[in-house]
């Protein structure tokens, strides 16, 4: 038997076809959206319409990092604590990129909000009054540090609302802190640590800072100080 004799043992298989359309088949593509990402992108570009450039403002670097790395307005720059009252802004509980989506009070989860309810929350120290900035002073705290509250202690008071969604910011006295990551951060980093300054007769515990390879407790330059407040 030649090549071109050879047997056909099977057959192309015709190709199916139907009356049915693709999509009421079940065959269509779905997308998939993350609609309340979506929204929170959204929210994000009208929050950084409200916020000046940087360097606009005339705050303290750290705050300043802390504003542009947050997306903290302008608005939540318009008032100075007063007495021993600070002003907390809220941020997610981690960073990084889970953190990055629903930081700055642009979108929380309900799960998160009621996590910080029974937790106490996070955030950045924006504003401290005269009596609480030299206790914070005192020890180690500084303003744009990321610190932690008790739970139930903060009131939240509305600052602006873009696009209806609100902002707020945390009222507290400055004992209702409970802790500071970027002190914790410095003494890491063995830029300050706490000594005991007392003498042999008490203690009196203070930060001491490290200038030049020496640990000194004498005061350093206040960062509340600002020609612009």
């Amino acid at each position: 038997m030649t090549q071109s004799a050879r047997p056909i043992y099977s057959f192309p298989e015709p190709e199916k076809t139907s009356a049915w359309k693709s999509e009421e088949r079940g065959e269509a593509r779905v997308e998939l959206r993350d609609t309340e990402y979506e929204a929170a992108l959204r929210r994000t570009e009208l929050i950084k319409q409200h916020m000046s450039p940087p360097g606009a403002l005339g705050l303290p670097p750290a705050l300043e990092a802390r504003r542009l790395k947050h997306g903290i307005t302008d608005a939540f720059f318009k008032v100075q604590a007063s007495f021993d009252r600070v002003f907390v802004f809220p941020i997610d509980a981690e960073d990084g990129e889970q953190g990055e989506k629903t930081t700055g009070g642009i979108w929380k989860p309900n799960m998160t909000k009621l996590r910080d309810l029974q937790e106490g929350n996070r955030g950045v120290l924006i504003s401290a009054g005269l009596t609480a900035a030299d206790r914070l002073m005192s020890h180690g705290y500084e303003i744009g540090d990321v610190v932690i509250t008790n739970k139930n202690v903060p009131f939240a008071r509305r600052c602006e609302a873009i696009s209806n969604h609100v902002l707020h910011y945390l009222v507290m006295r400055d004992g209702d802190l409970a802790g500071s990551e970027t002190l914790m951060e410095r003494i890491r980093a063995g830029i300050c640590r706490v000594v005991d300054a007392g003498g042999p007769e008490g203690y009196q515990h203070q930060i001491a800072w490290n200038v030049d390879g020496e640990w000194v407790v004498r005061k350093k330059q206040s960062v509340y100080i600002n020609d612009t407040w």
